[in-house]
């Protein structure tokens, strides 16, 4: 049968309960087709969903006539001409019926003569425990066709819509959401896999249906209070990647290091590695060779996001931590203003390094009681094992905002600074912008964006006013530009 898939295109459910006696214009080749073989039953439809068919736009044919597949193995022609002219698609072949209903219907017929035949009955939805125990990952079984069609009915009645008025549709009851065969099966065989992760006794707040993200909380504190407060929140505790948030992290943790070892950012020059230029994602563009400080490093991590900026840092830190308990000697030589060039020590010790750094991040995470966070990254790229959840950044960026050197990192919309040479000339110009679009409103201070395949736009915000402070983390939002119009939806709930 001639029938090219490419000329096909998808028809809605709503077109499935179209009778074939209001369809004047469709061919009756179709039927003849089944009935070139009159001794072979039907063959059943191939398994494409209760949810889409195809049709093929013909002037030989009515552009109502449903096209679906059927199993080659059980199309068997007895003609080997037609046999041989026949086309396939998968190894299938097309059968044409008038409606889904139709062929629903047929195939049940012919389903009730083979069974009744063999001294068999139709197969019922219903499953035993001890045929779930044998094969604990069951495939699901298909429904019996007369099932499917009393259900397909249902549905298709529940598409012939009324006009209302736009009285009407305000005060009309939200529908209910009926069931799918596929739903009702799995439900019985696999009925803990379905359920939604929600928090403990957590009420569905007002507000959600006007946030696109899918995790997100806000914490506010008024002028009089000491500490934040959980405002409003959903699904705050769910674990999950957070993409570019981690560099949050990346930053504390060396602002801390410093702070703690009285060393001044400017203090510690470094010369960049060339690793730096062969990672992927976002990146401040570091050329190799180029010396700066770690709070040009800084800059460059949270602004732009480099990630380039995250492993030299990273590296850096993990360098000093490890001279300060092994070779103090060489340490007080880079306190003093001596090069560090971390490229030998990167093709030496990388894992060292980098579990040394990751180590030191997650001590931080576990004394700020960040119970649903785990660091395995420190630039935020695809990585299932690097997760966390809103309620724990907005933990972690409660500590941040207290270092004076983050507040200012984050509250710069731009950033303009020269790399240096080993002879201390000017070298590289570097002209680094902040991601985040919400500085240019009044009140924002910070903090970071981030975006991954696995995570959805992220973004973290904190604001500030004469009254009100408040931390807004929106994860896995629907777009680029939705993750900052989500957190102004949620600091205007605050603000009111």
């Amino acid at each position: 049968m001639n029938a090219n898939p490419k000329d096909a295109f998808s028809v809605s459910l709503s077109k499935f309960h179209r009778k074939s006696v209001h369809s004047q214009m469709a061919n009756t080749s179709g039927s003849n087709q089944l009935s070139d073989v009159p001794n072979t039953p039907l063959p059943e439809l191939k398994v494409r969903g209760l949810q889409s068919a195809k049709i093929k736009a013909s002037p030989k044919r009515s552009p109502h006539v449903l096209k679906f597949y059927v199993h080659d193995a059980q199309c068997i022609l007895n003609d080997p001409i037609k046999k041989a002219n026949r086309r396939y698609e998968n190894q299938s072949e097309y059968v044409f019926v008038d409606t889904y209903l139709d062929a629903l219907h047929m195939i049940a017929q012919e389903e009730k003569k083979n069974k009744y035949a063999n001294g068999q009955t139709i197969q019922s939805e219903e499953f035993s425990e001890q045929q779930i125990s044998i094969n604990p990952q069951p495939t699901l079984p298909n429904l019996p066709a007369q099932l499917i069609r009393e259900r397909m009915r249902v549905y298709a009645q529940s598409q012939q819509k009324e006009p209302q008025s736009k009285s009407q549709l305000a005060q009309r009851q939200p529908k209910k959401v009926i069931k799918t065969a596929t739903s009702l099966m799995t439900q019985k065989i696999f009925p803990n896999k379905l359920t939604v992760s929600l928090s403990v006794h957590q009420a569905i707040p007002a507000i959600k249906n006007k946030v696109s993200a899918k995790r997100w909380v806000m914490f506010t504190k008024q002028k009089n209070e000491k500490f934040f407060n959980k405002q409003v929140g959903w699904q705050e505790f769910q674990k999950g990647e957070v993409a570019s948030i981690t560099k949050i992290m990346t930053c504390y943790t060396t602002l801390t290091y410093l702070k703690e070892c009285n060393i001044e950012p400017e203090q510690i020059k470094i010369k960049i590695p060339g690793h730096a230029e062969c990672i992927d994602g976002t990146s401040a563009f570091l050329n190799a060779g180029g010396i700066l400080t770690i709070k040009q490093l800084l800059f460059a991590l949270m602004l732009p996001s480099g990630n380039d900026a995250a492993l030299v840092l990273s590296f850096t830190i993990a360098y000093l931590m490890i001279l300060q308990k092994t070779e103090i000697y060489q340490y007080n030589r880079y306190l003093k203003g001596a090069i560090i060039d971390i490229e030998p020590q990167i093709e030496r010790n990388k894992k060292l390094l980098k579990h040394t750094f990751l180590d030191q991040m997650n001590k931080h995470a576990n004394s700020i009681k960040m119970e649903n966070t785990n660091y395995s990254s420190v630039h935020g790229l695809n990585d299932e094992k690097n997760v966390s959840c809103p309620h724990d950044i907005s933990k972690l960026i409660e500590k941040c905002i207290q270092l004076e050197v983050f507040l200012e990192i984050i509250t710069t919309k731009i950033f303009k600074t020269h790399a240096l040479t080993d002879k201390g000339s000017k070298s590289t110009f570097y002209k680094w912008k902040n991601t985040n679009k919400l500085l240019k409103k009044s009140g924002w201070m910070g903090v970071k964006t981030g975006v991954t395949p696995n995570a959805g736009p992220c973004f973290t915000g904190y604001y500030k006013n004469e009254n009100l402070e408040a931390i807004i983390v929106v994860l896995n939002c629907s777009s680029m530009n939705q993750r900052f119009r989500d957190a102004e939806v949620l600091l205007v709930s605050a603000l009111k």
